[in-house]
């Protein structure tokens, strides 16, 4: 139910007035506090009068990244290696069949392929999208290479390229995977909408071969003869460095499952060929526009590990080319790797009770499960937990009043800084007793205020209360100083 602002604006300004009546009131800090809150609030309201002010005000996903166990390093820019975008690629239909006599639409691929990572080889390796499947969500694809997180290739859809009917796109851009029209002969972006051109003809890439089929669901007659796509050339990358590829999913799709429609929600998760979410297939046919002394890969990918995945492993498909490719080396029984889930907590100190950006104290915090796979006739079936831990990092300041930051059973004093807007990506072990994955967010901080006005404390807000710290991804972004933050970061009724 969404709380009557004007009523609860009323209540608040009786409220300060009450606590303004008495000389003595100015001399107790709790009441100096709570007078302080209120304004906090009744500023809030103004604000942001379309805010349901009664909502939870944890806006995190809590989604999963997956990361190399005692193996994995820092991830902080590497001063060598880099990744460069080539001219197009015309796929060889031959590769496209038989990939798909491989990873067949709809079926459970799993047994492909298990967990992996990869090393870096001796000489620069291209990686190229060839194809992709029957999939509504919309995703990235990233690699991390010695600990270093990439961003290789986004998934086009219709309104990165400028389409505003609901049938049309803006052809003057360019995507990066396009098809031929067997029509006439024209190349069009392969992009992510069921109802336009590119989505509706995803399965058409069955068959390239220019005859007059239907596609595999008889929804359509094939109309693609060819599909090109964007290469991208990694080098200078430090030999032997270990690898690993995953989606960031920034949109989720929807599934129809047994007659039971389930909603697919997984946008922020990392689908990881740590995890599984990738398969590596080796002794690929050489396409004939690729030099005879170069090794072939295809690495596909499920975008989803929920309820309803299918696990055809055809989402999105990458072809990997090079003198020698890197290696995919098997996640074994008994090998580790890390589970990491992160919330961000943005947060006032109440220094000022009207720009609401969030960002005086900014803090991520983590816990990281320790785990290590059980295979069943070559299949994953259990992921088994070895160990746990917790740790933060302050990732911004924006304030400059002393403050006691408390996680759980940890404790962190800062003496306050003379500026504003620093960012000291300050890690905090030992940190434990952290419930925030559970919806308990035991974080709060006690802030020494200017003027002797005391030591106030603010937690995390209850529904019903004008927040002064609010939880979301790590992902998302603090911002500048006295800059609010926009108003659809919050539930608004419609």
């Amino acid at each position: 139910m969404k709380m009557n602002v004007k009523n609860l604006l009323m209540v608040i300004t009786a409220g300060v007035m009450t606590a303004c009546t008495s000389k003595n009131d100015l001399f107790d800090n709790s009441k100096v506090e709570n007078n302080t809150k209120q304004t906090y609030a009744q500023n809030f309201m103004k604000k942001y009068p379309n805010v349901d002010m009664n909502q939870n005000w944890d806006f995190s996903t809590k989604q999963s990244d997956y990361r190399l166990g005692s193996k994995n390093k820092a991830r902080t820019r590497a001063n060598e290696g880099g990744i460069t975008t080539g001219s197009w690629y015309e796929v060889d239909n031959n590769t496209l069949a038989w990939m798909h006599e491989q990873l067949v639409e709809g079926e459970d691929n799993r047994r492909l392929g298990n967990p992996f990572y990869m090393t870096v080889p001796g000489n620069d390796f291209t990686i190229i999208p060839i194809y992709q499947g029957q999939a509504g969500a919309m995703w990235n694809l990233h690699v991390v290479v010695d600990g270093v997180d990439y961003l290789v290739w986004e998934k086009i859809n219709k309104a990165s390229l400028g389409g505003s009917d609901e049938n049309q796109q803006d052809e003057t851009k360019t995507g990066t995977i396009q098809i031929k029209d067997l029509d006439n002969d024209e190349w069009h972006n392969l992009h992510g909408q069921w109802y336009d051109w590119g989505y509706g003809h995803w399965n058409s890439l069955y068959n390239t071969d220019g005859t007059d089929r239907w596609t595999p669901d008889w929804s359509a007659k094939n109309q693609v003869t060819a599909v090109r796509s964007t290469p991208y050339t990694f080098h200078d990358f430090p030999v032997g460095a270990e690898m690993y590829f995953y989606l960031d999913v920034t949109v989720s799709g929807s599934g129809d499952w047994d007659g039971k429609y389930h909603e697919i929600n997984n946008v922020g998760a990392h689908e990881s060929s740590l995890k599984g979410q990738m398969l590596a297939l080796q002794n690929v046919p050489r396409p004939a526009n690729i030099a005879e002394d170069n090794e072939v890969m295809i690495i596909g990918c499920e975008d989803a590990d929920l309820k309803d995945s299918d696990w055809d492993c055809n989402d999105v498909v990458f072809l990997v080319y090079g003198k020698t490719v890197p290696k995919p080396i098997k996640i074994e029984e008994g090998d580790d790797i890390e589970e990491v889930k992160t919330v961000r907590y943005m947060i006032e100190d109440l220094g000022s009770t009207d720009d609401f950006d969030f960002n005086d104290i900014v803090v991520d915090v983590t816990e990281i499960r320790t785990i290590s796979p059980t295979y069943t006739n070559g299949v994953v079936t259990k992921w088994n937990e070895k160990g746990k831990r917790q740790e933060a990092v302050i990732r911004h300041l924006g304030g400059t009043l002393p403050f006691v930051l408390k996680i759980g059973n940890k404790e962190y004093a800062a003496g306050g800084q003379d500026t504003f807007q620093t960012s000291p990506d300050l890690k905090l072990d030992d940190v434990t007793g952290w419930t925030g994955l559970n919806g308990v967010h035991n974080v709060s901080i006690e802030v020494e205020q200017k003027n002797n006005e005391g030591v106030f404390k603010v937690q995390f807000p209850k529904a019903g209360e004008a927040p002064m710290i609010i939880a979301v991804d790590p992902s998302q972004d603090w911002m500048t100083e006295r800059q609010s933050v926009p108003a659809d970061w919050f539930y608004i009724p419609e």
